[in-house]
């Protein structure tokens, strides 16, 4: 049997059209009972490539919606995970697909913790910033050295994710070309994964509170550790600590790699791939964004199943 993990992006996977390939299946429920939770008609807004990117409150539950509606066809096309994670909001997303939250109550979630975090973001003004061709010491002494800068994602080796106030992130180019880096400016509302997400974290920590929780279906790997989750109580705290703490995604691509015999990236964009290749070279991986991909996917999976052993040996 073939170990797959299912891994759902986070926020900057949004793409134009998400949710056009699939307003013709029965999976567009998925985007109306989202968006129900969240206010807006969302199989409409989930398309605009300009509201999504301009506000986290709609990117959120757009980026939701679309990675359920790729996971509920890959169940349907009898692709099942033996273990899930998510990259920050996909880490709701993989609750929610483990069955830890119900699928409503998740759908509350997403949108509430989008709000607060916009909300959080226009309350203190923050940026970040990805840097390249760094090492972790590197990055470590940097941050040490400047306030107000702290670390929000560990994406691959050599990329690293930072946050603060924009004028912090903006003293740090000098200092990371002299050290032979590159410092490249995120399109985000706000420092995501820093102390400037408190007033968020309190709301959704409250919001989990008022929620029945169960034990996963299989474990989730926590974004902030590494490790995997295998109880309810393990996961709501994941998911709170998670909004400040970093996302440590390297942590988390060489935990699935020793657990699973291929990855599938399941919600819009190709982001985590990307961060794959850099990472765990060896692990057949696949994204799933479009039903068209769902169909890929399980061609590519039932063809490789009988040599995949020998392969990752």
């Amino acid at each position: 049997m073939t170990r797959i993990a299912f891994v759902y992006p986070g926020q900057a996977a949004q793409r134009p059209d998400m949710a056009r390939p699939w307003r013709t299946t029965a999976h567009a429920a998925v985007f109306e009972e989202v968006g129900g939770a969240a206010g807006v008609d969302l199989l409409t807004l989930a398309d605009d490539a300009m509201a999504c990117g301009a506000s986290t409150a709609l990117a959120q539950p757009a980026i939701y919606a679309t990675a359920l509606a790729a996971h509920d066809a890959l169940i349907e096309a009898g692709i099942r995970p033996t273990v899930l994670a998510g990259h920050s909001l996909g880490e709701v997303t993989a609750a929610a697909a483990a069955g830890v939250l119900d699928r409503r109550a998740a759908a509350g979630l997403v949108a509430e913790r989008g709000r607060a975090m916009g909300e959080a973001c226009a309350a203190m003004p923050g940026a970040m910033a990805a840097v390249v061709r760094l090492d972790e010491e590197q990055i470590e002494r940097l941050v040490r050295a400047t306030s107000d800068v702290s670390v929000a994602n560990t994406n691959a080796p050599g990329q690293t994710v930072l946050s603060g106030t924009p004028e912090a992130i903006d003293g740090l180019a000098s200092a990371v070309r002299e050290l032979g880096g590159r410092l490249l400016p995120l399109q985000v509302e706000g420092a995501f994964h820093s102390p400037a997400m408190t007033p968020a974290m309190v709301r959704l920590d409250a919001l989990l509170g008022r929620v029945d929780l169960g034990d996963p279906a299989v474990p989730v790997v926590s974004g902030t550790d590494g490790l995997p989750k295998t109880t309810a109580a393990a996961i709501r705290t994941s998911l709170v600590d998670g909004m400040l703490a970093p996302v440590r995604w390297v942590d988390v691509q060489y935990a699935l790699a020793a657990m699973v015999d291929a990855v599938i990236e399941v919600g819009p964009g190709d982001i985590l791939r990307g961060c794959a290749k850099r990472t765990i070279p060896t692990v057949p991986f696949f994204s799933v964004s479009t039903p068209d991909d769902v169909a890929a996917a399980a061609t590519e999976l039932h063809m490789m199943q009988p040599g995949l052993a020998a392969a990752r040996a």
